[in-house]
């Protein structure tokens, strides 16, 4: 079974108006105070997940490129003393333009970053200003370039689609721009404002009237335009929202979708082992404080029985073009998956949203643009 680290970062320089995640504006971060909890946290992590290895290590937030490089590595070099780590193990640095520069980018990549996952979503300046982002453009291209010079081969950006007034032609044009980098992974999601963590203000500005946004056919017809626009730019959609040139496919995101576990530190973190998910506290004041107190962050948890784990792993597997193998979902599970739904996969095969190869059960492009509709059934 594949295993990860995850580190979260929760500082960032602003607050995006649709942002869910376990993140804070602030002008001063206590840098010291944050990272010796998350050594702290990782420690007592260690002992639960003992004698693993490592084949990722991501560093998310918030603005992780916002972490002083020095400590950066403080903690990459914790986690390669607590764990084994895979030689050739992915190990990713979240960044938003406007938050580095040269110097700074080639400090994370001497500590050991060797993948950086750039938070562009728009290259139009309209399209930046209704998501709330404080970069330009040119911030944006400055960022790619300044990774490359500092020796980062594997760049990934991420786009949104579905912004106030945005249109397919509008859609099509960022994703073409994306692709006119040359980046190894672009990851593209449609914006979306229900079942979050928390009620952000750009939800309650759409609820008080204030804003409109694309309804959900024009969604989908982005969406469409920027799949078009990443294949013909040679990226092939490995998973619904994520696109890779060949060997480039995320490899922690991929372990998650396959049911993978993982040890996870840092504010708002959250953490998966066979049985039992745990959740960090969500504030970073808290959470110094727990683990202060305790030695970890964790303010929830929950056991995951197998019959809980088995829809979780049909849910996450169906987002990947590469699918589920059910024949040894059932082995690792003990359960007789392609039996017991042996109604809901041939449904899907009829309606021609997916196929059934051998024992591998995947969803094409319309099946994976309706995938919660699709892996509700099995629910």
């Amino acid at each position: 079974m594949a295993f990860g680290v995850y580190i979260h970062f929760p500082y960032c320089l602003s607050k995006c108006p649709y942002c869910d995640f376990a993140s804070r504006a602030e002008t001063v971060i206590p840098q010291q105070r944050y990272t010796e909890a998350v050594l702290r946290e990782l420690d007592a992590r260690a002992r639960e997940f003992a004698g693993r290895e490592a084949v990722s290590i991501y560093f998310g937030g918030g603005t992780p490129s916002l972490w002083d490089p020095p400590l950066f590595a403080r903690v990459l070099r914790a986690v390669r003393s607590l764990w084994s780590v895979r030689a050739d193990a992915e190990i990713t640095l979240e960044a938003n333009p406007g938050t580095t520069d040269e110097d700074r980018f080639a400090a994370f990549r001497e500590a050991g970053a060797n993948r950086i996952s750039i938070g562009v979503q728009s290259f139009a300046p309209a399209q930046l200003i209704s998501l709330g982002r404080k970069h330009s453009p040119h911030d944006a291209v400055r960022a790619f370039e300044t990774a490359r010079k500092a020796g980062f081969a594997n760049v990934s950006l991420d786009l949104i689609h579905g912004a106030e007034k945005q249109t397919r032609e509008l859609a099509a044009r960022d994703a073409a721009s994306a692709v006119a980098l040359g980046p190894e992974h672009i990851s593209c999601y449609a914006l979306t404002l229900v079942g979050l963590a928390e009620e952000v203000p750009m939800a309650k500005a759409v609820q008080r009237g204030e804003l409109t946004l694309p309804d959900d056919e024009s969604a989908a017809e982005m969406g469409e335009a920027v799949r078009a626009e990443l294949e013909r730019g040679g990226y092939a959609r490995y998973e619904i929202s994520n696109y890779a040139r060949p060997g480039f496919e995320s490899v922690h995101n991929t372990l998650y979708w396959r049911g993978g576990e993982y040890a996870a530190a840092g504010c708002g973190a959250c953490g998966f082992r066979r049985g039992r998910r745990y959740a960090n506290d969500r504030s970073p004041e808290r959470y110094m404080e727990r683990v202060e107190r305790t030695g970890i962050g964790e303010a929830s948890f929950e056991d995951v029985s197998p019959e809980q784990h088995l829809r979780e792993r049909l849910f996450t597997g169906l987002r990947l073009a590469e699918g589920i193998d059910l024949d040894a979902l059932a082995k690792d599970l003990d359960i007789p998956v392609r039996a017991r739904f042996g109604h809901e996969i041939d449904r899907i095969v009829r309606e021609g949203l997916g196929e059934l190869c051998g024992p591998v059960l995947r969803l094409n492009d319309r099946g994976m643009d309706l995938h919660s509709e699709v892996s509700l059934r099995f629910f």
